[in-house]
């Protein structure tokens, strides 16, 4: 052919000639990473601890946990044909590393960190959140301020100068409890009962999260300098007392603003960004917030917008407190260990109950780092 009729078929070849097939590769349904990953989600749906469950998984949704047990143990080579139930589970629960003990400790796991992230403390809005590598004392050093920058002299230099260092140290502890997963709960299939027992371990490590950052509050303890964090030498108490209003929140705003630095001289700039009620002073604290169309001039709400409210309800009452944001003046801190963020759920084959043994640990620390972006007022 010439060269034309050569194009011409190679054009219409071009034209009938068939797609190649597009090829899809998903996870094995006889893989047992992806069924273990399948079943501790519909697992962990079952039990509250996930808000949807994705449409792979729900195949699993109606499987016991004996049906997950019996699974595992002919998953691993051996046939549950004339098997008792206790046989099952023990030899489900007898191996370390099988499907169903990592299947229903991922589950566990799942459910108990929801519950855990919805009872979190407010007070964690307030902090700089770290992680540590292990239990040491860990020291954070706070650099003074530099002042402001110096024309260069007529030589060329500049002149030196140096920060002064401040720090104050955490550390980290491990709270935990423990409980038994029975093998009438297993054989039973009671997951209301496994589920409410595993969420109280997020809902526990929550509140002990509270409570420390609670007391470090209240506690008012000694800085590194020797000085309680909120002391009248400071400047971080308010000079007047009562509920939160226009002119006491005006008051501690302005003394927020003109705090100065290590060198004394330097303004930092740190206006408040949260306000911290207990929950007597809630509804006052959210009227004093609550925008509103003013008539006049002197009706109008400059915190309106401008301020955060948090309520935390295990703070005693006659006591409210301002805070800068700690994107900009962190004056406390929590810290996890690393790679051990939350609340951890770990399992073991129980001799005493034949069945699983949950534990529930935090290895969790607070602190202070600051006392400049705090300022506190009493009632009376």
């Amino acid at each position: 052919a010439d060269m034309t009729a050569a194009k011409a078929a190679v054009f219409d070849a071009q034209q009938t000639r068939r797609s190649a097939p597009v090829v899809r590769v998903h996870g094995s349904n006889e893989d047992p990473a992806t069924i273990r990953t399948r079943q501790a989600e519909a697992l962990a749906y079952r039990m509250g601890g996930l808000e949807e469950l994705p449409e792979a998984s729900r195949t699993y949704a109606d499987v016991s946990l004996m049906d997950m047990a019996r699974e595992s143990v002919e998953r691993m080579g051996t046939s549950t044909r004339g098997m008792s139930r206790d046989e099952v589970l023990h030899r489900a629960a007898a191996h370390g590393t099988s499907d169903f003990t990592l299947t229903v400790m991922d589950a566990t796991g799942k459910t108990a960190m929801a519950s855990y992230r919805a009872a979190e403390s407010p007070l964690k809005a307030l902090c700089r959140k770290q992680t540590l590598r292990d239990f040491k004392t860990s020291t954070a050093i706070r650099l003074g301020e530099m002042g402001e920058l110096e024309e260069m002299a007529e030589n060329g230099e500049f002149t030196a100068t140096s920060r002064a260092e401040e720090g104050e140290s955490i550390n980290l502890k491990t709270f935990g409890r423990r409980i038994d997963l029975t093998r009438n709960l297993i054989i039973n299939d009671d997951l209301n009962l496994l589920s409410d027992t595993v969420r109280a371990f997020g809902e526990a490590a929550a509140q002990t999260e509270a409570a420390i950052m609670v007391a470090m509050l209240t506690g008012n303890p000694d800085m590194r300098d020797g000085t309680p964090v909120f002391d009248a030498s400071r400047g971080n108490i308010g000079d007047s007392t009562g509920m939160p209003t226009k002119a006491l929140l005006a008051e501690n705003r302005e003394a927020m603003r003109l705090r100065t630095g290590t060198d004394g001289k330097t303004i930092i700039d740190a206006p408040p960004r949260y306000l911290l009620v207990p929950a007597d002073l809630e509804t006052e604290a959210e009227e004093i917030l609550a925008a509103i169309q003013p008539g006049t001039t002197a009706d109008v709400n400059p915190f309106a917008g401008k301020l955060k409210l948090l309520v935390e309800p295990r703070l005693p009452s006659g006591t409210w407190y301002l805070f800068a944001d700690p994107a900009r003046l962190a004056c406390l801190r929590y810290a996890y260990l690393s790679g051990a963020e939350g609340v951890q759920v770990q399992r073991r084959e129980s001799w005493d109950t034949l069945g699983l043994s949950f534990r529930g640990f935090l290895d969790f620390g607070a602190g202070w780092l600051d006392w400049r972006g705090a300022q506190r007022v009493a009632t009376s």
